[in-house]
Formats: structure tokens, C-alpha cells, sequence
């Protein structure tokens, strides 16, 4: 299997995907190369949608963050604080969301990480329990941007009729929220009003692509958008924000129902980055500092939202 990445992002990336990963090193990360024999009570094995987390970074800057976290915190801390011996966790990397969904029912993932939107459609509420989405800052969740070049004369969505866009690649979310916002200005599916579209695996990439003019507008991520931003102020005077939607978060994790360790492992990550200095630190390069618990009727709202997408798609349909 060719994976569609190695390392996750340290900029750009939502932190609670970061936390969950940074569980995963007490054992090798692999590609839906699952180990039925572990013990339940023993185990955290992680499931990772591959689309949602093809932002990279070095790795050796990760290594750095996963050792740390794995062998100087977690495994301490869970001792310490819950007598609690996790003899083996394990980062399962999923193509498809359908081997993933295939892989939670036969009891072999503890955890599912993935888009909020592609959740929803593949997991029942009864198959999930409580998990955790990390935020930009308090009262500052995650938000879909749809951006432009501001010397293009692209004031509104309206201007964008025959322009080039560029999209996330697999991002279900996203690419419903641009169909959404074109529907209702156009009423027309993005596909018949642009002039040319494209797909670039990392939001930073479409950031760089507008602001150097090899595309006029995209959709991204707040998190990666300031992260470039704040690398180069100019994006912000070149690139202009049309619309966006409160996504909290591009990944949101949950536990399986009933999994024995969830409480704890949620407090000791919490707790983690109240109380201690070096996380406090590495989060200045993840920039979501705050983690939060994730409740699964909070699922509804992207129902919600794709329900009226239907029906606005349905309403203007050939």
C-alpha cells in the first residue's frame, strides 16, 4: 500500500490530532496493519482517516514531540496518576472510510480519527463515546475559509464565475461548504461555474498557490491560513476571506463505546497542558492550544448542515 503520507503536520495541524498521534509511538505506526491479539484492556489502537492528515512535517521535529510525550509523560502519568498499564498502543492509517468503519465493528480500533462531516456518515452514535477536538483558543474554534486574490477584482462569491480554485483533495467537508455557498449565490454547482479546479493535498499549498498567482481563490483552514499569514504578513494584504463556516475543528476523535481507559487517557491529556512547561512550549508550534472534549450529539450540527446542502442541491438540480 502506497500511504499518502508519513508525519503529520506541526503547523497547521489541529492539536487534538496531534495529542492522538503523539499516544500512537509506544509502538510503530503502520497502515491498516491491525494486531487483533492485543488485549483490549491494555490497548489504544487509533484509527486515522489518511485524507485528513496529509499535512507534513519533518521528522525528525516530530520524533522529537512523539518521544517526549510517549516516554517522559503518558506512560508516566498513567502510571502515576491511575496505576494504569497501557502495554501497547498503535497508529492504524486508513485509505478509506470504509475499512476504518469495517475495523471498529469487529472490535479492533479504540479510537476513530477523521473529518466531523465523514464521521457522522460511517460510525452510528451508539458505536462512539466522548472524544476531543483541539481549538485555536478560547471560544475560537477551527472555520472554513473561502479565499481570493485581492488584486483580481474578487470581491464576492459572485466574482468567481470562471476563475481557477483549488480545493482540499478528500476533504468532504470543505468541498460541501464551497458547493453549498455556490448553490445559493449561483445556483449552480461549483463544477459548471469555475473555469478551472484543482486539488492540493495541504492547505498551506493553496495558501502559496493564490498569493503567487498561480490560482485565483480555494478553500482552506483557518489554522494553516494564520500559520502562513503570520510567516509572511503580506498574505494578509493579498489574499481577501469571502465566506467561512465554524467547523471547530478539521478532525474531530472519538472512542469506541464502552472503551475501558477513555476517562483517564482525556484527563491525563488535559491535565497535561495546564501543568506542564515543555508541552506548553510545543504547543507555540501546534497553535491550538486548547483541548476540549468532544460530545457525539455535537455531531447533529453537520448533519444539520449537510441536510440543508441537500436540499439547496436537490432545489437548483438540473
Amino acid at each position: 500500500m502506497n500511504p499518502l503520507m508519513s508525519w503529520p503536520a506541526l503547523r497547521g495541524v489541529n492539536l487534538f490530532c496531534v495529542i492522538v498521534l503523539l499516544l500512537s509511538v509506544l509502538s510503530p505506526l503502520c497502515w491498516a496493519d491491525l494486531e487483533p491479539e492485543i488485549q483490549d484492556k491494555s490497548r489504544l489502537i487509533m484509527g486515522f482517516y489518511a485524507q485528513s492528515i496529509a499535512e507534513t512535517a519533518s521528522r525528525s521535529d516530530i520524533e522529537v514531540s512523539l518521544n517526549f510525550w510517549a516516554k517522559e509523560l503518558l506512560a508516566a502519568e498513567a502510571k502515576k496518576q491511575y496505576q494504569l498499564d497501557i502495554t501497547q498502543t498503535q497508529a492504524v492509517i486508513f485509505d478509506d472510510m470504509t475499512t476504518m468503519q469495517q475495523a471498529l465493528r469487529r472490535g479492533e480500533l479504540d479510537m476513530v480519527v477523521a473529518p466531523p462531516l465523514t464521521i457522522s456518515k460511517y460510525f452510528t452514535r451508539d458505536e462512539l463515546s466522548t472524544g476531543f477536538i483541539g481549538m485555536l483558543g478560547k471560544d475560537q474554534p477551527d472555520s472554513i475559509l473561502l479565499i481570493a486574490r485581492s488584486d483580481r477584482g474578487i470581491n464576492s462569491v459572485a466574482d468567481l464565475k470562471g476563475k481557477s480554485f483549488e480545493l482540499l483533495e478528500g476533504d468532504e467537508l470543505t468541498e460541501t461548504f464551497v458547493d453549498y455557498v455556490f448553490l445559493k449565490e449561483f445556483h449552480k454547482s461549483y463544477k459548471t461555474v469555475l473555469g478551472s479546479i484543482s486539488q492540493q493535498t495541504k492547505a498551506s499549498r493553496i495558501v502559496l498557490d493564490i498569493y503567487f498567482k498561480k490560482a485565483d481563490a480555494g478553500v482552506v483552514f483557518k489554522g494553516p491560513f494564520d500559520v502562513m499569514a503570520e510567516l509572511n504578513p503580506d498574505i494578509s494584504n493579498s489574499i481577501r476571506i469571502l465566506d467561512s463556516y465554524p467547523s471547530l475543528s478539521r478532525n474531530v476523535s472519538f472512542f469506541r463505546k464502552n472503551y475501558a481507559y477513555a476517562y483517564q487517557i482525556k484527563e491525563i491529556a488535559k491535565s497535561s497542558f495546564k501543568n506542564n512547561v515543555r508541552v506548553k512550549q510545543i504547543l507555540e508550534i501546534f497553535k491550538t492550544p486548547i483541548l476540549i472534549e468532544f460530545e457525539v450529539n455535537q455531531l447533529d450540527q453537520f448533519d444539520a448542515y449537510n441536510d440543508e446542502y441537500l436540499k439547496l442541491k436537490q432545489k437548483y438540480s438540473p
